[in-house]
């Protein structure tokens, strides 16, 4: 929701900047992002003279919603050996209850999810215990035994943690890649940002960025401060003077970016230790203003196509209240794939084995395959397309056709006794969900996308999916992306087949509940999360979007695809 913002502050920038500057008078504000009302009414208190176990432990696990101090209150529930050794670093996310009695407390439940020192969620579900060795210290029960960091409720994480984006760079240095973390409500704030960015890019898209600013780079004595309009100035040390302006630009789009998890920033100026900091195309006040940084942001870049294409009865068009034919043509096709701008189209056959691409409005040709048949799945990613294909021997390569070149199979580092059945490749191009099967089974999961020659896939990891009352989804059946970091995909919870939405890390999955069985999905990607539209096993499309929830389009539908 807080990243739908950006849909709002790109309309209102064109009036916001025009008085965008360093302020010269009046207040420097650090102040914490705004968030909704329910989640910031903490306040946790220190134990209370004669607290039995169970309300110690109790107060102890609401403490560590605040993180001021260094969990100041929280320590006070400890022992003071206890309190010298523990790190309130990572956290366990869980379900579960305080159990006790006079002289013992404990939690019992299920671990949904874990929190990595930087804020990097990792879904997993398995069953949970502590015990918190509680003793009696001047006459007042305390904790011996702390958790190894932080123990956060499923209530507490979602009620005052947030999802913070922050971006790195693209190693061809055209764009930048989101990288989420969850941060306190209360140190979302431009210096916990700035903070979380220097931490350098999780393990996941490590190979798939490059950061722009020097690892000798940190925060200076003035750290990150906002203003009134919305600028935000970051003080940084140990930024060379040399820098050339690409090298700048890269640093200046990497820190506006991050901030964006700021709704109202509207544009940045850097300093470094306390003097003014040039970054090219910044304005006369020295402020690099948003509006002039979206060419670095994949889903601001261009305005994609809201059109929804498919295929019906074997001829390509675009669906809406009716279906339009785009060509018409003796061959029949099964499965099609557009481009972000809607300008180029991909076409595979009825046999799934002739691949055809050409301008949406001209002539497509057949484009060679060598070799492989059973074509499936095409999407377009920053131009180019990607597609499934079987060898002679039945096995599944991706591949993908990138401009101007021949198709080439990408490398994936395979999971033993796996095949690929579905993927749908980030808007970015750095991350690939793909789908393995194992036998009957078949589970999601992410890969990082290399751009070498070949490109390679690598260090692809099963992505848990807990759904309510951690109940886990299975058996995907396919996959998309809605958003940077928001996929759509179909899985089973409990019997049933449903359209799901799912972050990247797990952290949040909803339910849209669709009419029908869904078998295949595609997505409109936008910031916040676009439309979404399924076919299902009967052959129609539905359309859903937050508003008017599922729409019936069209039936005798084989294929639909946004633009990609």
């Amino acid at each position: 929701m807080r990243r739908a913002w950006l849909a709002l502050v790109a309309v209102l920038l064109a009036t916001l900047t025009a008085c965008t500057g360093i302020a010269t008078s009046g207040p420097i504000e650090e102040v914490p992002m705004s968030a909704q009302p329910p989640g910031i009414d903490v306040a946790p208190e220190p134990p209370q003279a004669g607290i039995t176990p169970s309300r110690l432990v109790e107060g102890f696990l609401q403490a560590m919603a605040d993180p001021e101090g260094d969990y100041a209150v929280a320590r006070q529930y400890l022992t003071s050996q206890a309190n010298d050794g523990w790190q309130p670093i990572g956290a366990v996310v869980y379900d579960g209850s305080v159990t006790g009695d006079a002289a013992e407390a404990s939690i019992d439940g299920m671990a949904i999810g874990e929190l990595d020192a930087a804020g990097h969620y990792a879904a997993q579900l398995r069953a949970f215990e502590h015990d918190f060795g509680v003793v009696k210290q001047d006459d007042e029960w305390r904790i011996g035994v702390p958790p190894g960091g932080l123990l956060l409720s499923r209530y507490i994480f979602e009620r005052y943690y947030s999802e913070v984006t922050v971006y790195y760079m693209s190693t061809t240095g055209t764009h930048v890649v989101p990288d989420p973390i969850h941060l306190p409500e209360s140190k979302v704030s431009p210096t916990g940002i700035i903070d979380s960015l220097l931490d350098g890019p999780s393990e996941s898209i490590a190979r798939a960025v490059s950061n722009a600013i020097p690892v000798t780079v940190k925060l200076g004595d003035n750290e990150a401060s906002i203003d009134p309009q919305g600028v935000v100035t970051v003080d940084l040390t140990g930024l060379s003077s040399s820098l050339g302006d690409d090298a700048r630009r890269r640093i200046g789009a990497q820190l506006l970016w991050s901030l964006t998890s700021i709704p109202r920033v509207t544009g940045l100026a850097v300093t470094r230790d306390g003097l003014p900091f040039t970054l090219p195309d910044s304005n006369a006040q020295g402020v690099l203003e948003l509006a002039t940084q979206q060419g670095y942001q994949v889903l601001s870049r261009a305005v994609p196509t809201p059109e929804l294409f498919a295929i019906r009865d074997g001829v390509p068009g675009r669906l809406s209240e009716t279906f339009e034919a785009l060509i018409r043509q003796e061959t029949r096709y099964s499965e099609l794939a557009i481009s972000l701008d809607g300008g180029t189209l991909a076409l595979i056959d009825e046999t799934r084995t002739v691949l055809s691409m050409g301008p949406r409005a001209g002539q497509t040709s057949a484009v060679a395959t060598a070799g492989l048949s059973n074509l499936r799945r095409p999407q377009f990613v920053l131009g180019s397309l990607w597609l499934l294909g079987d060898e002679t021997d039945g096995t599944t390569r991706l591949i993908v056709v990138q401009r101007g070149r021949d198709p080439e199979r990408v490398a994936f580092d395979e999971v033993p006794g796996s095949r690929i059945e579905g993927f749908a490749v980030s808007p970015t191009g750095a991350r690939a969900a793909i789908i393995l099967s194992h036998g009957q089974e078949r589970s999601l999961g992410l890969g990082t996308v290399l751009s070498a020659s070949p490109v390679r896939v690598v260090g692809w990891r099963e992505l848990e999916l807990i759904g309510d009352q951690n109940q886990r989804l299975s058996n995907v059946q396919a996959v998309t992306w809605s958003d940077e970091t928001l996929l759509g995909l179909i899985g089973t919870k409990g019997s049933q087949p449903s359209v799901f939405t799912a972050h990247v890390d797990g952290s949040r999955i909803e339910d849209l509940a669709p009419s029908g069985a869904p078998v295949d999905i595609t997505a409109l990607a936008r910031q916040g999360g676009g439309p979404i539209a399924i076919r299902t096993d009967t052959g129609s499309a539905w359309r859903y979007d937050a508003r008017t929830r599922w729409h019936r389009l069209a039936d005798n539908i084989s294929s639909v695809a946004y633009g990609g």
